[in-house]
């Protein structure tokens, strides 16, 4: 029992084990050019299929960064119209309290204006008061018609100079908190000019990160074209090598078929109990398989014998893998006999053919074996048709 994955459709193993080995071209017979040329092109075929691997996976990596560096830049956009909008409303206080600062001085220098005649008007009335006091009082007194009418006429004098002051003095004091109003509205000025330049030198950084990820979401962009023109050329490619390994493997299925294979029945490999049928099993080292309740599936059936037995050909055909591994299947011979049928047996202890070579129903191929990851002798047989693998019972005559 062995883990088992699914054969590609075609007349090479792929991918069977961890690291398979490769079919050269070497293992074609010498004067067999259809073998040579088709392992050429299915070793072309496999490079081509990396390359265009490797581009797929950085063309999806450019991709991915330029969707990333979108998503940043329409970040950074969202981020500078918030700046904007608060830079506009820094600006709109800005040009409040300018306003706000010209109706003040306006004010303050009307104010003077109203303070400095009040005290022209005061420094006249103190003036005519000492007039009277030090020159013209006998006069204000003899003019009075009584002592009252004359303390009257210096009472109501002493009340309008009083009254004056007062004025003034208040004129003083509502000047000053004019002053002090100004002030406090230069202070506010002052803070929101220095806001205003915070937040245009926060929109300026951000605009020259929009600007970096601006050029590097370009550069994605070119890298996305030119790595889409070399998936174009590699798919074009891929397409040429793909129609000639079709080409060569419908001679090789050609070949397959004019020894003799291709008629759908198969003979015993060799003859001994089948140990582990075809189908769902219990066996977790088998392939994963949905469909099955087990979830793993036996891709062909084990029949066991003394080790050393010779194995024999199922069907006419052409050599198309021989291979080996030490983690799975061991030494391993592929044949395909046309029109679709392949045959693969596996395990063995001895090969007895080469790739590109013809052999004959029931010609000697190799011997039984416990090559690879095997619980003792036993041969692992399978029958492949038209890429899926097929209960070998149901073939065998």
């Amino acid at each position: 029992m062995v883990q088992r994955i699914p054969l590609a459709v075609g007349l090479t193993l792929l991918e069977i084990c961890l690291a398979p080995t490769p079919v050269a071209g070497a293992d074609c017979a010498p004067n067999d050019t259809v073998c040579q040329q088709l392992e050429n092109a299915k070793q072309s075929q496999a490079d081509n299929g990396r390359r265009l691997q490797d581009i797929q996976q950085s063309l999806a990596d450019a991709q991915q960064k330029a969707t990333q560096t979108l998503a940043y830049i329409n970040e950074l956009k969202a981020q500078i119209a918030a700046q904007q909008a608060k830079i506009a409303q820094t600006q709109a206080k800005l040009r409040e309290t300018e306003r706000q600062i010209r109706l003040t001085e306006a004010e303050i220098a009307r104010r003077e204006a109203h303070l400095q005649v009040r005290q022209g008007l005061l420094a006249q009335r103190v003036r005519a008061m000492d007039k009277h006091g030090s020159v013209d009082y006998m006069e204000l007194v003899v003019t009075s018609r009584s002592f009252t009418e004359m303390v009257d006429r210096l009472v109501i004098m002493q009340d309008i100079i009083r009254s004056d002051q007062r004025l003034v003095d208040n004129l003083r004091q509502e000047r000053d908190q004019i002053k002090q109003l100004r002030q406090k509205l230069q202070g506010e000025h002052d803070q929101q000019a220095a806001l205003l330049k915070q937040q245009q030198d926060e929109e300026a950084q951000v605009e020259r990160t929009k600007a970096a990820q601006q050029q590097a979401l370009d550069y994605y962009h070119q890298l996305e074209a030119q790595l889409e023109g070399q998936r174009k050329q590699l798919e074009a490619e891929k397409a040429r090598i793909d129609a000639l390994v079709s080409q060569l493997q419908a001679q090789f299925d050609a070949q397959a078929r004019s020894v003799g294979g291709g008629t759908g029945r198969f003979g015993w490999p060799e003859r001994g109990p089948i140990t582990q049928p075809f189908g769902c099993t219990d066996l977790i080292g088998e392939p994963y398989e949905p469909s099955c309740p087990s979830r793993h599936i036996h891709q062909g059936i084990d029949i066991a014998a003394p080790y050393g037995t010779s194995i024999g050909a199922a069907d006419a055909g052409i050599v198309s893998l021989v291979s080996w591994d030490t983690c799975c299947y061991g030494n391993h011979v592929l044949i395909t006999h046309g029109n679709g049928y392949i045959t693969w047996y596996a395990h063995l202890s001895a090969i007895y053919v080469s790739v590109g070579q013809a052999v004959r129903r029931g010609q000697p191929i190799g011997a039984e074996g416990s090559t690879g990851f095997s619980t003792g002798p036993h041969l692992h047989f399978g029958i492949d048709y038209n890429g899926t693998w097929q209960n070998p019972l149901s073939y065998l005559s």
